[in-house]
């Protein structure tokens, strides 16, 4: 190799720069803080060990050091909080949950209306729009999941190996009927708009977190640079909404003033937010319709992604346990005989062992960690220990729904009974299931999404057979932390009559 003193002042600065990120970034905790892992990686930390080896590497944190304990990922520390210290992050307005996540997941630079008014604005859209409606909703929620069913999965005369791909859809068509209402939801381009427009979202986020070693800011600022310059993945889902919604809107407005007091309501989001006296208008304008798009886009992020992960993760726990079959199976059809079909909500409450095995596959989807929260104030755990402000504190979510107190000495079992003994229903939150959050930070659409799912699993065990290409229980797919389902396809066959 060639070497000349003209290289000499290259290493030098090479290695002043090392130094100076380095001396920026390393860790500055304060008093009483919780323990700092050692790491060896300078600026790295533990970020390999976090993405590769994330649950033997916070399980033997925690033993060490208790919890909670702080680890340095991504160019920052991050405190780590299990099952008996991240109770109290819940229950106090000190943290909060869309602050952490706009480094992560930055909506609110492709969407301009998402900010806290905007978000707190939602969470009551769906409390008294959505869940103060569930049972008026649910004869809807069945036939659009029935059309799913069939569109998606249709005869399996002879068995058919089905992809993952379907369930967004599948999700996907309840969500747009409520949101947007009966009629403009038959519309499939419009259904496929909501069910993509998360996965679309996230082509932006496709750049690896690398600059989040600098500034975890200056890293959202970076990977969402191409849509400041045009291309924007999820514009045309956008444009799509805009082009059935504003005819819908226009025509509800001229009803409004032609029939007066006569006028029906419309049993929607779409008439919720017309008649809130913060969003009233007399003529549907651009600037309308970009506001009330984006408010639909922004209750589909945070229903169909998730709802439709565990939809597809639970009929896998179903389809990899033949031993349950028969006693699931048989209770369904003793309701459906009852219901001649046609489910209500008190038909959807007897669902108690489907319930409580919709439950056990919540806990056991494996995230690691994950619903991070930034800490807007110094905060005083009960120990003593105080997280600073701005600082992102992470659920340890194995550690709570792995709780050997909780769920005995081996429970990493699977427990379908677990809820139906213990009566927890799947869309209760606790101190040991944080599927939905828990105290201030309980999601407000856990109840339509877990009826959402126990219908359609509901109707597709009544319709088919369904197993795991391997005949047992399938893997989940690990992305640092985060678990998402399996991907072996599951097999449908038409139940024998």
């Amino acid at each position: 190799m060639h070497f000349s003193f003209a290289t000499i002042p290259t290493f030098v600065w090479v290695l002043i720069a090392f130094y100076v990120i380095y001396w920026i970034k390393k860790p500055r905790l304060s008093k009483n803080e919780p323990p700092m892992v050692p790491y060896k990686i300078p600026i790295i930390g533990h970020t390999i060990d976090y993405l590769f080896n994330a649950e033997n590497f916070l399980a033997e944190c925690k033993k060490k050091y208790g919890d909670p304990f702080n680890i340095y990922v991504f160019g920052q520390v991050n405190t780590i909080a299990g099952n008996v210290t991240v109770h109290e992050v819940f229950r106090t307005e000190a943290f909060s949950m869309l602050n952490a996540t706009e480094d992560i997941f930055p909506l609110h630079r492709v969407l301009k209306s998402y900010n806290l008014k905007t978000l707190a604005q939602v969470i009551k859209t769906i409390r008294e729009g959505i869940t103060a409606n569930l049972p008026l909703l649910t004869g809807r929620m069945q036939k659009q999941l029935l059309i799913s069913i069939d569109k998606e999965i249709g005869d399996c005369s002879n068995p058919k190996l089905v992809n993952n791909e379907i369930f967004p859809t599948m999700v996907a068509r309840p969500v747009a009927d409520v949101l947007v209402g009966q009629e403009i939801s038959k519309n499939e381009d419009l259904v496929k708009a909501f069910a993509e427009f998360t996965k679309d979202f996230g082509k932006i986020l496709a750049i690896p977190p690398i600059f989040s070693f600098i500034n975890p800011t200056f890293n959202t600022q970076v990977v969402t640079l191409p849509v400041r310059f045009g291309w924007n993945p999820i514009a045309k889902h956008l444009d799509t909404l805009k082009k059935y919604l504003k005819p819908e809107l226009e025509k509800r407005l001229k009803d409004k003033e032609v029939l007066g007091d006569k006028y029906e309501p419309h049993l929607d989001i779409v008439e919720y937010f017309m008649n809130n006296p913060e969003y009233e208008t007399k003529v549907i304008n651009d600037e309308y319709l970009d506001k009330i798009c984006e408010f639909l886009f922004i209750i589909v992020v945070a229903s169909i992604h998730t709802t439709s992960q565990h939809m597809t993760s639970t009929l896998y726990d179903f389809a990899g346990r033949p031993e349950l079959w028969d006693d699931i199976y048989e209770e369904q059809v003793m309701i459906d005989k009852e219901c001649n079909g046609e489910l209500s909500s008190q038909h959807i409450n007897k669902m108690v062992k489907l319930d409580s095995f919709v439950r056990e596959s919540f806990r056991t989807f494996d995230n690691i960690a994950s619903e991070p929260h930034r800490c807007m104030e110094p905060f005083t755990l009960k120990n003593g220990m105080t997280i600073p402000k701005g600082r992102i504190v992470q659920t340890y979510l194995m550690d709570i729904h792995y709780n050997p107190e909780a769920y005995g000495p081996e429970p990493r079992t699977f427990f379908p009974n677990h809820g139906l003994e213990n009566n927890l229903s799947a869309s209760r939150t606790d101190k040991n299931l944080f599927m939905f959050g828990s105290g201030r930070h309980a999601c407000p659409g856990r109840f339509f999404a877990v009826n959402e799912i126990k219908v359609g699993l509901h109707k597709i065990i009544l319709k088919y057979q369904v197993k795991t290409p391997s005949g047992k229980t399938e893997k989940k797919i690990r992305v640092g932390p985060v678990a998402y389902p399996p991907i072996a396809g599951l097999i449908f066959e038409n139940r024998k009559k």
